[in-house]
């Protein structure tokens, strides 16, 4: 049997000699400086140790997570809402307006029989305070003392015995724009004017139509209708037709321009009869105004 070999080992060096002589004459360690044992963590304890406070879900971190969802449900149901309270209403309310309403052009075809009544002496309306339509109670004036009387109508030769309060507006056209519209009363509630949703508002106690004074119309230019989106482009000379107890008044455009929301003049009456239109303009911080004057009536019997 061949001989096992020995294992050589190398001979001490000075070096490790000195060291461990050192380590012996060295007095050991107190207890109280002695290491502490090492106890192994798993992956998750060694994660949570790491973290320490920086814990990815804590209980305002649930908190706020909740909000979140809470915050994109209540952004999602006010889109839904804008959308069918805009648009949706708009397209809907639009459909129907086509299904019942004539083309414009065809309704004012016929020539106007010219029918301007005479001026009538001491007529007087007392001008409103309010703000123009689409203001903040902030912005408002107070309002004239009995600005909201009803005022009497004036007779104008040759036309039909009117019933009470049959003289208002109830139909706006204005062809260059393509508007065809109901026309209803609006009255200064706290303050502001209201302003009527998919049709022109006859602003109560300015004009009637037909008679010497300043007849006002507001209407939106963004929502509900939007029935005077296309109003800044009117120009002088383009007609608009008001129709009111079986007559067709023509005016005729004079003058168009901004104001600012407390610039009640342009509601002030007139001697001669004039039309005003009014709508929201340079993101609602102005007025745009158009002014109009009478050139003629004529009856609607057969319309």
């Amino acid at each position: 049997m061949p001989a096992r070999s020995s294992r050589q080992h190398p001979a001490p060096q000075p070096e490790d000699e000195t060291l461990l002589e050192m380590l012996i004459a060295t007095p050991p360690a107190p207890a109280e400086a002695w290491h502490s044992p090492v106890r192994l963590r798993s992956t998750d304890e060694h994660r949570n140790h790491a973290l320490g406070g920086f814990l990815l879900r804590t209980r305002l971190d649930s908190w706020l997570h909740h909000a979140e969802r809470l915050l994109a449900v209540a952004a999602l149901l006010v889109f839904v809402y804008w959308l069918v309270d805009g648009p949706v209403r708009d397209w809907v309310h639009t459909q129907q307006a086509v299904r019942r309403a004539p083309v414009v052009q065809a309704a004012v075809q016929a020539t106007a029989v010219v029918r301007v009544p005479p001026y009538t002496a001491g007529f007087e309306v007392t001008p409103a305070g309010a703000p123009l339509p689409f203001t903040t109670p902030d912005m408002q004036q107070p309002s004239a003392e009995g600005f909201l009387a009803p005022r009497s109508a004036v007779v104008v030769a040759d036309a039909p015995a009117y019933q009470n309060g049959s003289r208002r507006p109830d139909r706006l056209l204005i062809p260059a724009i393509g508007v065809d519209t109901l026309v209803v009363e609006v009255f200064v509630v706290d303050g502001t004017w209201q302003v009527a949703d998919y049709a022109a508002g006859y602003l109560h106690g300015t004009g009637l139509p037909g008679d010497p004074g300043n007849m006002a119309l507001a209407g939106h230019a963004g929502l509900r209708g939007a029935v005077f989106r296309d109003l800044g482009r009117l120009t002088p000379g383009d007609d608009v037709f008001v129709d009111s107890d079986g007559w067709r008044y023509q005016y005729r455009i004079r003058e168009t321009r901004s104001v600012w929301p407390t610039d009640t003049g342009v509601l002030d009456p007139t001697d001669a009869p004039t039309i005003t239109l009014i709508t929201c303009t340079n993101w609602d911080t102005q007025r745009l105004v158009v002014a109009g004057d009478l050139i003629g009536a004529r009856p609607l019997a057969g319309e």
